[in-house]
C-alpha cells in the first residue's frame, strides 16, 4: 500500500509535528523507541513499516487530532499532502510545506514553540501558497471523519480493505 510507504518516508516529520519523542510515540503504539528510530531511518530493506504498525500510528494520530484540533492543523495538512493525497498537490506546494514544517517542527520537540503556535505559523505560510480558502476548506474535509460521530477515516477504510487474504 503506497500510503504506508509515504507515511514511513515522512514519519520523522509527522512525529515532530505532534511534538512526541520516539519513545513517547513508541509507548503510544506499544513498540520501543528503537523500533520508531529504525522505521524513521527509511531503510525499508531492513525496517519496513507494516500494516498493523501503520494502523496503530494513524489511530493515535487521529485521536490526537480529535483531542487537540487547534494544535494539529499542520499535522492534518501534512498527512493529506504527503501521505493520503499527494497527487492533489503541485510539487512546489509539497516542497514549500516540507521546507516550512522541517524548519518549525524541531522547535515543538525542543519545547521552544507550542504546537498551536507552530501549526498556525505553517498554516499561514501554506495559506499564501495554497490559497487561504483552500487550506480552510481542506481542514474541514480532513477533519470531517473525526467529527462525524467518530467514523473511521478514509485512510483506515483503505488500509483494511486493500490487503490480500492469506
Amino acid at each position: 500500500m503506497e500510503e504506508i510507504i509515504r507515511f514511513q518516508n515522512n514519519m520523522l516529520l509527522i512525529r515532530r509535528t505532534v511534538g512526541w519523542t520516539a519513545e513517547e510515540f513508541g509507548d503510544k503504539i506499544g513498540v520501543t523507541r528503537q523500533t520508531i528510530n529504525n522505521l524513521e531511518k527509511n531503510n525499508r530493506d531492513k525496517f519496513k513499516l507494516n500494516k498493523t504498525q501503520y494502523i496503530a500510528m494513524r489511530s493515535v494520530l487521529d485521536a490526537e487530532i480529535a483531542r487537540c484540533p487547534e494544535e494539529t492543523e499542520v499535522l492534518r495538512l501534512i498527512l493529506d499532502m504527503l501521505v493520503d493525497h499527494p497527487e492533489q498537490y503541485k510539487e512546489d506546494e509539497i516542497r514549500t510545506l516540507l521546507e516550512k514544517a522541517n524548519m518549525i517542527t524541531p522547535s515543538i520537540l525542543a519545547g521552544t514553540a507550542t504546537r498551536k503556535a507552530a501549526s498556525k505559523e505553517v498554516m499561514l505560510a501554506m495559506g499564501a501558497v495554497l490559497g487561504g480558502a483552500f487550506v480552510a476548506g481542506a481542514m474541514g474535509v480532513i477533519a470531517s471523519p473525526l467529527l462525524a460521530g467518530g467514523a473511521a477515516g478514509a485512510w483506515l477504510i483503505k488500509a483494511i480493505s486493500s490487503g490480500k487474504k492469506k
